[in-house]
């Protein structure tokens, strides 16, 4: 019984079928976790403020009058 657990198991630790799955999965996360990361810096110090600006200026321009 023992040895057959023992085979059992020994088989289970060299089986590495799924090991280049969870690699890439791995990879995948790393990569979304750093795009992720770059958007939010991103918006909040770059694309926010500019839009800010613009609102700004667009809302304190005169507009000619029609006559």
């Amino acid at each position: 019984m023992f040895k057959k657990a023992k085979e059992m198991l020994t088989a289970l630790h060299e089986d590495q079928g799924g090991s280049y799955f969870v690699e890439v999965a791995l990879v995948l996360i790393g990569v979304a976790f750093v795009v992720f990361t770059a958007a939010h810096g991103l918006a909040n110090d770059g694309i926010v403020p500019k839009y800010d600006g613009i609102k700004t200026e667009i809302q304190g321009a005169t507009v000619p009058t029609l006559n």
